[in-house]
């Protein structure tokens, strides 16, 4: 009788055997189907479901994104799983791969990939002219320059930029601003916008410059303002003068004469224009409608003539 009993037993034991080296007992493998969203910012924190089948409620599943943790992974159910994004690189698409925690640990990768997107605002890199640059050299100085340029950490889309400029009068200038700020255009691409000012940049003038608005390509915007400051010293002021091309070359006569006394090295004032016609027709054949590149006009100073 115990025969037959023991090849019972060894019947049951073998089964048993058979069963579990045929993994019947083993963790199954998670089947996963779809995930939602499928992007998400650079920075991580973006909560991911994933569908499937034969997820580990009991011990819990870990979940990878480039192989980087996710956060917060729950398992509500045998077909769902929520997860935190880590973070990542932004344009970079990754692998996502679930596994079970019970053993065997089988990860499994989904077909769908995740795709970081780009979650930072551009910042100024660099401006010209440089904050607190003092220009005191320069061959006109009604026309000292009429642009300057910005930089960012990355290409950003030029219609966004807005580019305000105050104008101000420098501690050596002879007047005040006509103007209190700067009008132009701003144009660019890639990383670095051009402002050109719709008119010259003149000595004796403080310029502030602030940037706003700029937009990188993925929408994300300059966190703050960028302001910078660059000043053009007036000329020392002189008391002979060559009149020049461009003093003529638009109109002559009254006209010239206006833009000369207007110059910073001459009185700063073009309603002074009156002088110079005062002082030069005493000394020579003065024609004040028609002046000539080179001619040379006498600059009239002193109490004479009222100054203090």
């Amino acid at each position: 009788m115990k025969q037959p009993r023991n090849i019972a037993v060894l019947a049951v034991i073998t089964i048993i055997f058979a069963w579990m080296m045929g993994c019947g007992g083993c963790n199954p493998e998670p089947i996963p189907s779809g995930m939602s969203p499928t992007q998400g910012p650079e920075t991580g924190g973006t909560t991911v479901q994933i569908t499937g089948e034969k997820f580990d409620m009991k011990n819990g599943v870990t979940v990878t994104f480039g192989g980087k943790n996710a956060q917060s992974v729950t398992v509500p159910s045998e077909t769902q799983i929520t997860a935190v994004t880590p973070d990542g690189m932004a344009g970079q698409s990754v692998s996502v791969v679930v596994t079970n925690k019970g053993k065997p640990e089988v990860p499994v990768t989904l077909s769908q990939q995740f795709t970081y997107t780009d979650a930072t605002p551009p910042t100024v890199t660099m401006n010209e002219p440089a904050d607190g640059t003092i220009i005191s050299e320069y061959e006109d100085s009604l026309n000292v320059m009429n642009s300057l340029t910005v930089s960012f950490s990355e290409p950003i889309d030029s219609n966004s930029v807005s580019v305000d400029v105050a104008v101000t009068k420098t501690e050596d200038s002879m007047s005040e601003p006509m103007n209190a700020t700067l009008s132009g255009t701003v144009s660019g691409t890639g990383d670095s916008v051009t402002f050109t000012s719709d008119m010259p940049m003149r000595a004796g003038r403080m310029y502030t410059v602030t940037v706003s608005g700029a937009a990188d390509m993925a929408g994300n915007t300059l966190a703050s303002s960028h302001t910078f400051s660059f000043s053009i010293t007036s000329p020392e002021a002189l008391y002979k003068y060559h009149v020049r091309e461009e003093d003529i070359q638009e109109e002559n006569g009254e006209a010239a004469l206006k833009r000369i006394a207007a110059r910073p090295e001459i009185f700063d004032n073009e309603e002074m224009w009156t002088r110079l016609v005062a002082a030069n027709q005493d000394d020579y054949i003065f024609d004040r409608t028609r002046l000539s590149v080179g001619q040379l006009l006498l600059i009239p100073r002193g109490r004479a003539w009222g100054d203090k």
